[in-house]
C-alpha cells in the first residue's frame, strides 16, 4: 500500500510499532539524562475502572508540555503511578462477593479474605489503562509506577505521617461528621465537596411546648428542620441572643418565632408581644420524645433555650432544633453548654429508638414516620418542600448523615495561612482558579478527618497502650519498619538455617529429589561430609538447643551429623523438604532455568510440582509454626538452597526482583536468620496492610505493657497527596535529592478540592513549599446533550474505537484547539472529525505535494531571493517564536491555534498556491530554492507540532528523512523575536493578502469564476508599493489578473474590470481544460511524472483549439500523445475527455 495514502488511524500503529521496535521513548530519556530536570507529577487514576475520554483530555495536556520541555532538552522523568486503596476497590469486591455490609465483611467474609480480594481486584483494568495511554502517544514509564499498595510506598507513607504528628498537626477527637451509612464510613471535607445534588425534599415546622406560659397560658416554639429524623436526638433549641422575637397568638395557640420570619404565618395572626432573643435564654420545654439509655443522666441544660450566634433570621423561624449528635454546629452548643449526646440513629443509618414505629428504619425513612408522629400529637404545624444541596457519598452515591465520631484528624487550619502563602506562588491556569475554587476552598478550611473505619487503606501507624487492657494511655506513631523491630517485644527465640552438605546431584548438576516418594540414591558426598563437620564445629559458639530437619536423605544426614557433634537431638518437619520440581526431577539445573526463567518459576509451578511462591508461603508458615513452638530456643534448621534462599528474602521483606540480589547458601552454609517484628501474610510476603499490621504489637515506652494499632486506616487521598514524598521511598534521608517541586501538574477541574489540595495541604503540615509550580486545570466533558460524562451514566464514548476510527492525534488536536482546557466541553464525535479535516489532512497534503514536486538533492539552507520565500521564513519564525512563548506560559490552545493557522492559511491557501506553478515549471533555481524552503518550513512546523500531533509530526519527518530516528529526539528550534524588516515584510504581505481576499469577493459578486482571468484591479490600498513588482505580482497570480492599478479615487477597496474580452475569455476556457483533465489524472491516480496520452472527443472548434496551445497543455498536464475522436483501448495513462470550446 502506498504510505502517503495509508489512514491516520493505520500510520500511527505503524509508528508505535517502530517507537516500540526502536526505543525511542527511552532514548529520549536516554539523551537528557543528567541535564536540568523539568518535574512532573503524575495523578494516579484507579486501573480497576475503564478510561474514558475525560481522562484522555487530561493526558492530552500532560503529555503536549512534556514532549516539548523534552525537546527543550530538559531531563523529564515520567513516572507513572496508580491509585489502589479505598471504596473505589472496596465496593468493587462487594459487588463481586455478594454483600453490601462492613457486618457481612467481618462475619461472612472475613477482612482478610476481603483484603485479598481487593488485592485481586485492583489492576482489574491495567490492560486497558495501558492500551489507552500508549496508543494516544502519552509516554509514560509504566514499568516503574509509583504504587500505592506496595510495602516501600506504604511505609514511605508511615514516614509522612510520622512525620507530621512530630510537628504537632495530629489529634483525635470526638466530632460530628459526615458519615456514609452504606459504606460505614466518615468523609473528609474534600470528599464531601464531591458529592452534592440539588434536590427536593420534605421540610416541616413543628411545635415544641414550653414548660412555664405566659399569664397562665401555655406557648410553644415554632421550629423549622429539613431532618425529622434528628428529632429523637433533640436536647435544647437555639435562638440568635440579639434578633427579635415575637409571641403571636393564631389559631388559638401562641407561637414564638423571630419576627422577620412571621409571615410564613399567613395574615391570620396577632403579635402579642416582642422580646430579644437573649430574654428566652434558659427556658424550659417539654422534650419531644423520651430518651432512655442505662445509667445515662441529663444535665442542666437539656431541653432549655440556648442562645448562639449562628442561628438565622431570614429562614425557618429563627429557632433551631440543637441535636449534638447529628450536626456540626449542634455539636459545638453542645460542648459549650454541656448538653447530652443522644445517639438515636446508628452508624448504618438505622433509627435506634425503642418504643417507636420508626425503630430500626432507615434514617431517611423515618422522616415520613416521625411526621405522622408529631400531626397525631398536635405538634406539627405545616410542611413545604425545600430545594437545596446535599451532600451524597462521591463513591456509593448514598445519601449522607451526619454523626458524631471518634476520629483522627490533621490539624490543617494550623496551616490555612502557610496554605494561602504558597498557593500565591502557584502559577494556577486559569488565574481566577488561584483566588476563586481553590482560594476559597483554603480559605474555608477545616481540620481534616484523616480516618476511615474500612479496611483496604494505608493503616494509620499509631500503636495505643489501652487503658481498657491495664494500660497508661501513651500512644507511639510509628514511621518505619525499623521502628517497629525497636519498639516491639524483644525476641528470645533464636533461628539459625543451614543447607545440607554437597550431595549427589548437586555434583551432576540435576534437580535432586524433591519428596521421600523420589528420595533413594542422593547422599552426600565426602566433600559434602566434610561441610556438614565443619560448620557444626562453627555452630559450637552458638549453644543450639534444637535442630530440625527436612526429611530428605541429604538433610537427615546432615542433622545427623551436626546433632552429634552439637550433641542435641534432632526431629523431623515433613513440610520443609526442597523446591519441588515435579517432572523436571533429575533434569540438568541449567538446561531447566531456561526453560523455566526466575520470573517464571515465581508464578507458574512446575508440571506436577509447584512455584517459588508455593516455596515463600510453605516456608513461611513452618517458620510461624517452628517459633511458636519454640520460645526462648536457638533452633537450626536444617533444609535445602532454594527453600532457605526464599526464606531469608520473604523475611528481609523485600521485593521479588530483588530476589536474586539476596543470600543463596552454599552446600554446608549456614547463617542466623533476623526475625522481625514485621507483618507478613498467607503467602509469606511482608504485608502492611490490615489485618496482618494488626497483629504486631509494639511495647509501650512508658509502663511497659503491650501496644496495640489503632483500626483504622487513612482516607485515601492521603495516599496521592503524599506523593511527591512517597514516590521515591527516601525521602526524609540526609543528602537525597528528590523531584520536589513539580514544574507542572494538570488535572481535572474537580481535583482543586482532591488532589491538588491534597498535595499543598501535606506539604504545609510538613513545613515544606509548595509541591507545584504551575498546574492546568482541565474543565469537564459534557455529552451532546450537555450532561456531566460519567461512568455510572454510561454516556461518554470510550477512547479506543475513537483513535480506531480518526486517529489519536485527531482526538488529541480537538482538545488543544476546541476551547480552553478550563472550558466546559460539549463532546461531539464529529467535532474530532472535523479537527481531523481542518488540520490533520491539510498538513499532511501539503507535506505530501511537496514530497511529490521536491527537488531530489539535498536540502540546502541558504538565503532565499524570491519575495514568497523569504516571507514563508519571516513567517515562520514569527509564529515559531510566538507559539514558544505561549507553551512557555502552558497556553496550550494559543500555541496550537497559531500553529494550525501557520499550516492552513500561510502554509496551504497561500504559499502552496503561488509556488505550485514555479516548483513544477519554473526556473531550475526558482524550483530548488522553493523546494528547499518549502522542506525547511515543513520540517520545522512538524517540530512544532510534534508535542501536540505527534504521530504526524514523527510520520512526515521519517519520510522526509530526518536526521535522527525520530522527530521526538530532536531539539527544539530556538526561534528569534521577529526583526523590523520581517515584519514589514509580513506587514506587506499580509496586506497583499487582505487585497486578494476583497478582490476574490469582488468576484464572487460579479459571478466571475477565478479562472477566467480578467484585465485589471484597482485599489486604493496606501499599504501597497507600485515599485514590489514581486509582491504585486502575487496578488496578479491569486487573483487571476493581468495587471493593477493604484486609484485612490474608487469607491471600494478594490475594484474588478469585468469586461472579457475574446483573448481573455479563451484563456479561461483553457484553463478550465487543463482542470478537467487534472482531475481525470488524480481519479485514476497518476503520478506527476506519468506521461499520458490525451483523446480529445470535441469538434472543430475543440481540435483546433487543443492544436493551438498543445505546448502549454503538454507542459502543464503532462501530455505525450493527442489523439483526437479515436477509439483507443482502455489504459490507466489513456485520458478522454469529451469538451466544446
Amino acid at each position: 500500500m502506498d504510505e502517503a495514502k495509508k489512514s491516520m488511524p493505520d500510520a500511527e500503529k505503524d509508528i508505535l510499532e517502530y517507537w516500540h521496535k526502536n526505543r525511542i521513548f527511552e532514548k529520549s530519556l536516554e539523551k537528557t539524562k543528567g541535564k536540568k530536570p523539568f518535574v512532573f507529577y503524575e495523578g494516579p487514576p484507579y486501573a480497576n475502572g475503564k478510561p474514558g475520554i475525560h481522562h484522555v483530555e487530561a493526558r492530552a495536556f500532560k503529555d503536549v508540555i512534556l514532549r516539548f520541555k523534552t525537546m527543550q532538552d530538559f531531563y523529564v522523568r515520567r513516572k507513572a503511578g496508580w491509585d489502589t486503596h479505598g471504596l473505589p476497590i472496596e465496593m468493587e469486591v462487594e459487588k463481586k462477593l455478594g454483600i453490601s455490609t462492613k457486618k457481612e465483611i467481618e462475619e461472612k467474609i472475613g477482612v482478610e479474605n476481603f483484603v485479598e480480594e481487593a488485592r485481586k481486584l485492583t489492576f482489574s483494568n491495567m490492560d486497558e489503562w495501558e492500551k489507552m495511554t500508549g496508543r494516544m502517544g502519552y509516554w509514560l514509564d509504566l514499568k516503574n509506577p509509583y504504587v500505592t499498595m506496595t510495602n516501600s510506598y506504604l511505609e514511605a507513607l508511615w514516614r509522612v505521617f510520622y512525620e507530621i504528628a512530630k510537628n504537632g498537626y495530629l489529634y483525635k477527637d470526638y466530632k460530628v461528621l459526615p458519615w456514609c451509612p452504606r459504606c460505614g464510613t466518615s468523609l473528609s471535607s474534600h470528599e464531601l465537596a464531591q458529592g452534592y445534588k440539588k434536590i427536593k425534599e420534605r421540610s416541616i415546622y413543628i411545635k415544641f411546648k414550653s414548660k412555664r406560659g405566659i399569664g397562665g397560658q401555655s406557648f410553644c416554639f415554632l421550629v423549622w428542620t429539613t431532618t425529622p429524623w434528628t428529632l429523637p436526638g433533640n436536647v435544647a433549641l437555639a435562638v440568635n441572643p440579639k434578633a427579635l422575637y415575637v409571641f403571636v397568638e393564631y389559631d388559638g395557640e401562641i407561637l414564638v418565632l423571630v419576627k422577620d420570619r412571621v409571615s410564613i404565618l399567613g395574615e391570620n395572626y396577632k403579635i402579642l408581644s416582642e422580646k430579644e432573643g437573649r430574654e428566652l435564654i434558659g427556658i424550659d420545654y417539654e422534650p419531644l420524645y423520651k430518651y432512655e439509655a442505662p445509667g445515662h443522666r441529663f444535665g442542666p441544660n437539656d431541653y432549655k433555650v440556648v442562645g448562639a450566634d449562628f442561628v438565622s433570621t431570614t429562614d425557618g423561624t429563627g429557632i433551631v432544633h440543637i441535636a449534638p449528635a447529628f450536626g456540626a454546629d449542634d455539636q459545638k452548643v453542645g460542648k459549650g453548654k454541656g448538653l447530652s449526646i443522644l445517639m438515636t440513629t446508628g452508624e448504618d443509618g438505622k433509627m435506634k429508638t425503642p418504643d417507636y414505629l420508626w425503630n430500626g428504619k432507615y434514617f431517611q425513612e423515618a422522616n415520613n414516620f416521625i411526621a405522622e408522629n408529631l400531626k397525631e400529637r398536635n405538634l406539627f404545624y405545616k410542611e413545604e418542600l425545600y430545594e437545596h444541596d446535599y451532600p451524597f457519598c462521591w463513591r456509593c452515591n448514598s445519601a449522607l448523615m451526619y454523626l458524631a465520631r471518634d476520629s483522627w484528624f490533621l490539624k490543617t487550619t494550623a496551616v490555612k495561612d502557610r496554605m494561602l502563602k504558597e498557593n500565591s506562588k502557584i502559577g494556577w491556569h486559569p488565574e481566577f482558579i488561584k483566588d476563586g475554587r481553590f482560594g476559597e476552598w483554603l480559605r474555608e478550611n477545616v481540620d481534616w478527618a484523616i480516618s476511615r473505619e474500612r479496611y483496604w487503606g494505608m493503616p494509620l501507624p499509631i500503636w495505643r497502650c489501652a487503658l481498657s487492657a491495664g494500660g497508661c494511655g501513651h500512644q507511639e506513631i510509628v514511621g518505619s519498619l525499623e521502628e517497629l523491630d525497636k519498639k516491639g517485644t524483644k525476641r528470645t527465640t533464636k533461628i539459625f538455617v543451614m543447607r545440607h552438605g554437597e550431595a549427589d546431584h548437586n555434583v551432576k548438576g540435576i534437580f535432586g529429589p524433591a519428596t521421600p516418594e523420589r528420595d533413594h540414591d542422593n547422599h552426600l558426598t565426602k566433600n559434602g561430609i566434610k561441610q556438614a563437620e565443619k560448620t557444626a564445629k562453627a555452630l559450637k559458639k552458638e549453644k543450639i538447643d534444637l535442630i530440625i530437619s527436612s526429611p530428605l536423605n541429604r538433610a537427615r544426614q546432615t542433622s545427623e551429623i551436626v546433632a552429634k557433634i552439637l550433641g542435641v537431638k534432632f526431629e523431623i518437619n515433613e513440610n520443609i523438604y526442597d523446591y519441588n520440581v515435579g517432572d523436571f526431577h533429575n533434569r540438568s539445573v541449567k538446561d531447566s532455568n531456561l526453560e523455566f526463567p526466575f520470573e517464571r518459576k515465581l508464578r507458574e509451578p512446575f508440571p506436577d510440582g509447584e512455584s517459588l511462591r508455593d516455596v515463600r508461603a510453605r516456608m513461611m508458615m513452618e517458620l510461624r509454626r517452628i517459633v511458636k513452638n519454640n520460645s526462648g530456643k536457638k533452633v537450626l534448621i536444617v533444609s535445602h538452597g532454594d527453600p532457605l534462599w526464599i526464606l531469608n528474602a520473604a523475611l528481609e521483606g523485600v521485593g521479588e526482583s530483588q530476589y536474586q540480589s539476596l543470600w543463596y547458601p552454599k552446600t554446608g552454609e549456614a547463617k542466623e536468620l533476623k526475625l522481625h517484628n514485621w507483618p507478613y501474610n498467607r503467602a509469606g510476603e511482608l504485608d502492611l496492610h490490615k489485618p496482618y499490621i494488626d497483629l504486631v504489637d509494639l511495647v509501650c515506652s512508658k509502663c511497659g505493657s503491650a501496644m496495640s494499632r489503632v483500626k483504622e486506616v487513612a482516607d485515601i487521598w492521603f495516599d496521592s497527596g503524599a506523593m511527591p514524598y512517597a514516590q521515591d521511598h527516601r525521602l526524609f534521608e540526609k543528602d537525597v535529592k528528590f523531584q520536589y517541586p513539580a514544574d507542572y501538574i494538570a488535572e481535572g477541574v474537580d481535583q482543586t478540592r482532591g488532589w491538588f489540595y491534597t498535595l499543598l495541604a501535606i506539604s504545609s503540615l510538613l513545613k515544606k513549599p509548595a509541591p507545584y509550580k504551575n498546574v492546568l486545570v482541565v474543565g469537564l466533558l459534557l455529552d451532546e446533550k450537555g450532561e456531566k460524562m460519567s461512568k455510572s451514566k454510561g454516556n461518554f464514548p470510550e477512547p479506543l474505537p475513537l483513535f480506531e476510527k480518526y486517529g489519536a492525534d485527531a482526538v488529541r488536536w480537538y482538545f488543544y484547539t476546541v476551547n480552553q482546557p478550563w472550558d466546559e466541553k460539549l463532546f461531539k464525535e464529529s467535532d474530532v472529525a472535523d479537527a481531523s479535516r481542518r488540520f490533520l489532512n491539510i498538513f499532511w497534503n501539503s507535506f505530501v505535494y511537496r514530497q511529490t514536486y521536491k527537488d531530489k538533492s539535498k536540502i540546502k539552507k541558504k538565503k532565499p531571493k524570491l519575495l514568497i520565500n523569504k516571507w514563508l521564513n519571516a513567517r515562520l519564525n514569527q509564529v515559531g517564536y510566538e507559539a514558544t512563548e505561549a507553551i512557555e506560559k502552558f497556553d496550550v490552545v494559543r500555541a496550537a491555534r497559531l500553529i494550525e493557522n501557520f499550516v492552513t492559511e500561510d502554509l496551504s491557501r497561500w504559499y502552496i498556491r503561488r509556488i505550485r506553478d514555479a516548483i513544477r515549471f519554473g526556473a531550475k533555481t526558482d524550483k530548488k530554492e522553493i523546494s528547499d524552503i518549502f522542506g525547511l518550513a515543513l520540517y520545522e512546523a512538524a517540530k512544532l507540532a510534534a508535542p501536540f500531533v505527534p504521530f504526524i509530526a514523527d510520520r512526515m519527518y521519517r519520510e522526509a528523512g530526518g536526521p535522527l530516528k525520530s522527530i521526538h529526539l530532536d531539539k527544539w528550534t530556538k526561534f528569534k523575536k521577529a526583526s523590523l524588516a520581517d515584519k514589514k515584510l509580513i506587514e506587506s504581505v499580509g496586506e497583499a493578502r487582505r487585497i486578494v481576499s476583497l478582490a476574490l469577493e469582488a468576484r464572487a459578486k460579479a459571478g466571475v469564476k477565478v479562472r477566467q482571468p480578467l484585465a485589471l484591479l484597482k485599489t486604493k490600498s496606501s499599504k501597497l508599493k507600485a515599485k514590489n513588482k514581486e509582491l504585486l505580482g502575487l496578488i496578479k497570480g491569486e487573483v487571476n489578473i493581468k495587471d493593477i492599478k493604484f486609484d485612490s479615487k474608487i469607491k471600494d477597496e478594490v475594484e474588478l474590470d469585468i469586461v472579457i474580452t475574446p483573448e481573455l475569455k479563451e484563456e479561461g476556457q483553457l484553463r478550465e481544460l487543463i482542470r478537467h483533465i487534472q482531475e481525470k489524472r488524480k481519479e485514476v491516480g497518476l503520478q506527476p511524472s506519468d506521461k499520458i496520452t490525451f483523446v480529445a472527443l470535441t469538434d472543430d472548434k475543440g481540435v483546433a483549439f487543443v492544436k493551438k496551445h498543445m505546448t502549454q497543455l503538454k507542459k502543464e498536464v503532462g501530455i505525450k500523445n493527442v489523439l483526437f475522436n479515436s477509439p483507443v483501448k482502455p489504459n490507466h495513462l489513456t485520458i478522454s475527455l469529451r469538451f466544446g470550446i
